[in-house]
């Protein structure tokens, strides 16, 4: 499926996606965000052109496969880190990202 230009939690689990692929992000530009119905003081998800790019791959989808079969065991603690900001965000949770998208089920 294509996302021209997705919800915000969206953009903000590809930025997940992003970290743990150690992919670029986007430089730090504060902005706000709209995650169920709440509006954030955040940073400008790294969606264009960053997370565009990695899902054009061919293999992206083979490549999130095998990350959940054996990538998920080799984090290392900076990337547990980088991840952890998103994480306790209170709306950044799967009941929202289903919400906006099906494809995020």
């Amino acid at each position: 499926k294509k996302f021209a230009n997705p919800s915000d939690i969206i953009k903000l689990v590809f930025d997940g996606v992003l970290i743990l692929f150690q992919g670029p992000l986007a430089s730090v530009q504060s902005c706000k965000i709209n995650m169920a119905k709440t509006e954030i003081s955040w940073f400008e998800p790294s969606f264009k052109p960053q997370a565009l790019q990695m899902m054009s791959n061919p293999n992206f989808l083979n490549q999130l496969v095998e990350f959940g079969n054996t990538g998920k065991d080799c984090m290392n603690d900076e990337t547990i880190e980088f991840l952890s900001v998103y994480m306790e965000l209170e709306q950044f949770n799967p009941a929202v990202a289903k919400n906006a998208s099906t494809a995020a089920e």
